[in-house]
Order: C-alpha cells, then sequence, then structure tokens
C-alpha cells in the first residue's frame, strides 16, 4: 500500500496537533498577556505561521515521495542534514513527554483522582505506540473521523456559550494600553503552534499539489477557532476568572446548560480527550518515522518500544520537577521558531538557490558547446 495521505487528512492532521493541549489552557494564556485584544494578536499569529505552513509544503512538495530525512541530505549534505534530524528528533521527544504529561494531568484532575500519574503514563504510552506503529497512512483516516467529531462538539459547546455569555466581558476589543503586553504574547502564542513542523514526516504526492494554499487557510481556520474558543471562555466566567484559571475553557464549559446534557464538561472532555490522545499519537509517529529512517536495520516495533521506554522514564523525571510547566513555556517558543521558521526558510532558500546555479550551469555549458 501505498504511503498517500490526502489533503483533507493533512487538515485534520495540523488540527488535532495544534489544538492538543490549547484548547484547555490557552484563554488563561491569552487573558493574562493580551487581555480582551486577544483575538487580534492571534490572527496575526495565525497569518505569520500560515505562511510559515507554505514553506513546509513548498519543500514538501517539491520533494515529492520524500520527507525531511530525505531530501535535507540532497539540499545541504548529509553532515548538516544530521544536525537537522537529531534536532528534530529532540525537539519532538521534547514535546512529546510535554504532552503526556500534560495528559496524565487532565486524567487524574477530571477522571481518575485516585489512580496514579505513572500508571496512567504506562498505559497511554503502550495505547500511542501501538497505534503510531500502524504508519502515518492510517493514522491520517484515523483523524478524518476524530477531528470531524472534536470540532463540531467544540463548536457546538462554544456556540451555547457564547449564547448564554455576557458580551460586556469581552468588551472594549481592542485596548490600546495592552499593546505594550503584545510582543511577550507573540512569544506565548508560538507553543499553540509548534505541532507544524510534524508536516516534515508526511510524504507529498502529486495529489498534494495545491496544499500550500489549503495549508494556509488550514492554520488561519485554526487562529479563528482559537478566537472563538478564548471569547466564548472570557463571555462566560470574565476575564479576571479567565486569568485565575489555567484550565479557564473547562471551567467555562461546566456553566454552559445544555438541553438533555447535564455535566457538559464531562461531554467535552471525552471528546477533547480524542484531541489530546490524536496530539500524542502523531507525535509518537513522527518520532518512530525518524527513528526508522536512522536506524534502518532495526524492525519499526522495536523501535517503537524503545521510543515507549524513553518516553516513560522521561515522563517519570518529569512528573519531580518542580515548575516543568514554566520551564518548558519559557523555551519552548525559541525552539518552534528554529523548528518552523528558521530551518524551514534556511532549506527553501538553499533549495531554490542550488536549483538557480545547476540551471546557471547547464546554461553556460550550452553556450559553450554553441560557441
Amino acid at each position: 500500500m501505498k504511503n498517500i495521505v490526502t489533503n483533507r487528512q493533512i487538515f485534520f492532521i495540523i488540527f488535532l496537533t495544534l489544538s492538543t493541549y490549547t484548547s484547555i489552557d490557552l484563554p488563561h494564556t491569552m487573558a493574562k498577556t493580551a487581555g480582551r485584544s486577544s483575538w487580534l494578536i492571534i490572527i496575526i499569529t495565525a497569518l505569520i505561521f500560515g505562511l510559515l505552513s507554505i514553506v513546509i509544503t513548498k519543500l514538501n512538495y517539491t520533494f515529492q515521495n520524500k520527507v525531511l530525512f530525505d531530501y535535507s541530505q540532497e539540499i545541504v549534505g548529509k553532515t548538516f542534514s544530521k544536525f537537522i534530524i537529531l534536532f528534530y528528533l529532540l525537539f519532538f521527544i521534547i514535546i512529546g513527554v510535554y504532552l503526556k504529561l500534560k495528559l496524565a494531568g487532565v486524567i487524574t484532575a477530571h477522571f481518575l483522582p485516585k489512580t496514579p500519574p505513572p500508571v496512567i503514563l504506562f498505559l497511554s504510552i503502550t495505547l500511542f505506540g501501538y497505534v503510531a506503529n500502524k504508519g502515518i497512512t492510517n493514522i491520517a483516516r484515523m483523524f478524518e473521523i476524530i477531528g470531524v467529531l472534536f470540532l463540531i462538539v467544540t463548536i457546538i459547546l462554544c456556540t451555547a456559550m457564547l449564547l448564554q455569555g455576557i458580551s460586556y466581558n469581552i468588551m472594549p476589543f481592542f485596548n490600546k494600553s495592552e499593546t505594550r503586553e503584545y510582543m511577550k504574547t507573540f512569544k506565548d502564542l508560538f507553543t499553540p503552534f509548534t505541532g507544524l513542523a510534524v508536516l516534515f514526516a508526511i510524504p507529498f504526492t502529486s495529489k498534494n499539489k495545491k496544499f500550500s494554499k489549503v495549508a494556509f487557510l488550514t492554520v488561519l481556520f485554526i487562529g479563528l477557532f482559537y478566537v472563538l474558543i478564548v471569547e466564548s471562555t472570557i463571555m462566560i466566567i470574565g476575564i479576571n476568572n479567565t486569568i485565575a484559571y489555567k484550565d479557564a475553557f473547562i471551567e467555562a464549559i461546566k456553566i454552559v446548560e445544555l438541553p438533555v446534557i447535564e455535566r457538559t464538561d464531562i461531554f467535552y472532555l471525552t471528546f477533547g480527550l480524542m484531541s489530546l490522545f490524536s496530539g500524542k499519537i502523531i507525535i509518537y509517529a513522527v518520532i518512530l518515522e525518524i527513528a526508522s529512517k536512522l536506524f534502518s536495520n532495526v524492525k519499526k516495533y522495536i523501535l517503537a518500544i524503545i521510543i515507549g521506554i524513553i518516553f516513560y522514564i522521561l515522563s517519570i523525571i518529569g512528573l519531580n520537577i518542580k515548575d516543568l510547566n514554566s520551564a518548558y513555556e519559557s523555551f519552548a517558543p525559541y525552539l518552534v521558531i528554529l523548528s518552523s521558521m528558521v530551518i524551514p526558510l534556511s532549506l527553501l532558500i538553499i533549495s531554490k538557490l542550488k536549483k538557480i546555479n545547476i540551471n546557471n550551469l547547464e546554461n553556460g555549458e550550452s553556450d559553450n558547446g554553441m560557441l
């Protein structure tokens, strides 16, 4: 079976990867930095990362049926390519550990308060490893179903929050006095767009020709989705409570009343966990794909087990580190800049320059021949 992923499937991969944990803590992050002007910063950041998504998809489509591991060697040579691949390997491992700890925290707080986090981590990592071993193509098919359910449920709840909320809470839409915090806010918003680099592990074919445009619109749509979550949360519980609660979106959902459904927070978390699981699965799958390229002589399922063990050990260590979230959030934006901006732009520019040089050389040889 060919490793083909359709444009629709890539849309849901980007959507679920970027919104893995963002929908829960983004309102808190935005409220304490940009306040009621959050919508503007989110849209601007989405436009920036939308343009960066075009860069990544242009690289993927230029080198069809290849992933970053393959075509980076053609662009910068094997030595520099290894450094790039090792960076992305470490980058995704760091993200994976962070998200697994977040997942364990959500499950412990809302579902299984008496279950030790190490047990939750073991079970979840085992599940993610099993699914990741099935390959990107099968995961993409699964994401189509999960993505539709998660999107529909979240939009329904946010719409109910907008209807039941107080419009005064989000007024004024733009506060000039908050502009001093905008640069800091941009830095904080890089983290919700962290997962864009997973595109490097998806081989493009001729069927993905128009995906650069789709990728830009996808990231812009995600920005609007973030705006909906932030604004609906503030409308329900107000700006001060949104700042006070780390999981402000969940707290806001608890207040919403829907027909038949008594606990809207449990209803959302049931589908929200599907998004959380999806983010962990795709990160695990990307690491497995990179490891399979680096260690081609080792069977894939063995690599999946080794990666799972590494994840578990690092996650247990992470449980015992104080202020791990603060530490991650302080350096994560720089990792995002490198992974989604500096490296992709550099590779694209070098690939274009190399093409120009080759064309010039060929033209020069043909001219000499004519002379």
